[in-house]
């Protein structure tokens, strides 16, 4: 496996100087439960003891072994000083967690600046998020990491919880080198402004022509009701808006820009086949190259590349169909519904495309993993936190909060949530590491119907997850820009789509040919 280089931008004590404080707020700001001290490992201790937003008991705390641990939850910020939840998981998992967490809009920038750091100040656990997960192995080359494949069999918890499939995905040469943040696929919706279907007589859009008459009305007939001509059909996050259009056709946006791998594959024949080039895919491309002419499409959806972003356009009324993870729409509807109660949002089905195909991105078994360094200075007690974590108590806990406090469990088995709940949503997810099922479908939240919904579509997953390949490696990136820059030229009219061949041509020449050629020898060595 090609080592990657680890930046050497900044020393391990300048980062936490921009990571630490709990209870900040803002793009680019971070939060650390627990400040460290970069003189010693007693000041950090003592700084832990006296951190008001830990345990209550500073005897326990000093018995306890301190954990630190870098990951970030994105879309959920500012958890505040008294910070209950982190005192359940200090409490149960018996440790002090110093909970490292970069701004994810450069998470992965800022972990390698982080492990660039001196040996003796590394943190003990890693989290690499989804766009990192191929870093594993440069790691476990570099000699980086811990085998935990011992320490995981004292772990129920995520032996039972975790499927054997996702940890061997985690393990090199039979050593198990990192914890799988496992999920299912289902984690995307469509949603439409249901109120403008409402101001506008108009039904829900079925199929994909359907879906084409609302979005001309959105687009020309002011659902808004503000007598501007400031309303697009649609829009969403760079070329994740069109994922469920590919599904129309029965293909998959193959540039991902918000938690997917690198580019969907699929099978043909027993062979895998790169969706950048599938054939499918130009006939979605001319639909939607026809939309964004009609002036349906937001012109801005390259550079919308943050929910930062697009929430800013869903405060404008800017748009009336978008397609995100399931967390986005509950939120961003209930800060507009504190302007305008009469705002309302809706998940509805992908449309159903010429040939009755229909899907939207499913994703990876996989969003990430967490790794242990060498040098790890309790590698018990690292583990005892991920296997709580994963327990139906952690998953509860990081997930939905404090039982008593933000929610409760009824004497008919029902789970519902308490009115500190809706104090704490901004930040209540804060330290999931992990992708929680379990407690997502069982709480009554604001959330949880999304949640729900996002089970009943039907999605087009990769059949290449999991596969790593050299080529990927020393191409993936490259190409990656090469295609986002065709698209993107696809789409707004600035390249024909007579010029589909000669881009298929120059993909596979610049290593695609290679990258097919490898990840079929890996599915069929490892899968066929």
């Amino acid at each position: 496996m090609k080592k990657k280089v680890l930046a050497m931008l900044l020393g391990w004590g300048l980062v936490m100087t921009g990571l630490a404080g709990c209870g900040g707020s803002g793009e680019g700001s971070s939060e650390n439960s627990r400040p460290e001290s970069t003189d010693s490992a007693e000041k950090s201790e003592e700084s832990s003891q006296s951190s008001e937003s830990g345990s209550d008991n500073e005897q326990a705390d000093s018995e306890r072994p301190t954990v630190s641990f870098v990951f970030t939850k994105g879309g959920f910020e500012g958890c505040p000083d008294n910070d209950v939840i982190l005192q359940k998981l200090e409490e149960a998992s018996d440790v002090v967690l110093h909970h490292i967490a970069p701004p994810s809009a450069n998470y992965a920038e800022q972990v390698n600046i982080i492990l660039s750091g001196d040996k003796s100040e590394l943190p003990d656990l890693v989290k690499l998020n989804s766009a990192m997960f191929n870093d594993l192995y440069d790691y476990v080359d570099q000699g980086a990491l811990m085998d935990m494949s011992e320490l995981v069999k004292q772990c129920p918890n995520i032996l039972e919880n975790v499927p054997q499939e996702a940890l061997d995905r985690c393990s090199v040469d039979g050593k198990l080198y990192a914890i799988p943040v496992f999920c299912s696929p289902n984690r995307y919706n469509v949603v439409i402004r249901q109120d403008w279907l409402d101001n506008l007589n108009l039904e829900t859009p079925v199929t994909l022509e359907d879906y084409h008459e609302v979005m001309r009305a959105f687009t020309f007939e002011d659902p808004d009701g503000n007598g501007q001509d400031d309303t697009y059909g649609m829009t969403g996050l760079s070329m994740e808006t069109f994922d469920f259009i590919y599904g129309a056709f029965g293909a998959m946006a193959p540039i991902p820009s918000y938690n997917a791998a690198s580019t969907y594959w699929y099978l043909d024949n027993g062979e895998l086949k790169p969706q950048v080039t599938n054939p499918k895919v130009k006939e979605a491309l001319e639909t939607i190259r026809s939309w964004y002419e009609e002036g349906l499409i937001d012109p801005e959806f390259v550079t919308c590349t943050t929910d930062d972003d697009l929430n800013n356009k869903a405060m404008k009324n800017q748009f009336g169909i978008s397609y995100h993870w399931w967390t986005w729409e509950p939120k961003i509807e209930a800060q507009l519904q504190e302007v305008d109660p009469n705002i309302s949002f809706r998940r509805i089905a992908p449309p159903v495309g010429p040939d009755g195909q229909s899907g939207i991105r499913g994703v990876g078994m996989l969003n990430g993993c967490v790794v242990m360094l060498q040098g790890a200075k309790d590698p018990e007690a690292c583990m005892r936190l991920l296997d709580w974590m994963y327990s139906e108590e952690g998953m509860m806990t990081t997930y939905t909060g404090v039982e008593g406090i933000h929610w409760q469990k009824n004497d008919d088995g029902t789970y519902v949530t308490l009115p500190q709940y809706e104090e704490d949503a901004a930040w209540i997810q804060w330290y999931s590491a992990f992708e929680a099922e379990w407690p997502l479908l069982q709480v009554e939240t604001p959330l949880v119907q999304s949640r729900r919904d996002s089970f009943n579509w039907p999605t087009i997953s990769n059949d290449g997850d999991g596969l790593i390949t050299e080529a990927e490696v020393e191409y993936g990136a490259d190409l990656q820009a090469f295609a986002m820059e065709y698209y993107t030229n696809f789409i707004t009219g600035k390249t024909s789509l007579d010029e589909w061949d000669k881009f298929v041509e120059e993909w596979n020449s610049r290593g695609g040919t290679r990258w097919t050629e490898e990840i079929n020898a890996e599915y069929k060595d490892k899968r066929g």
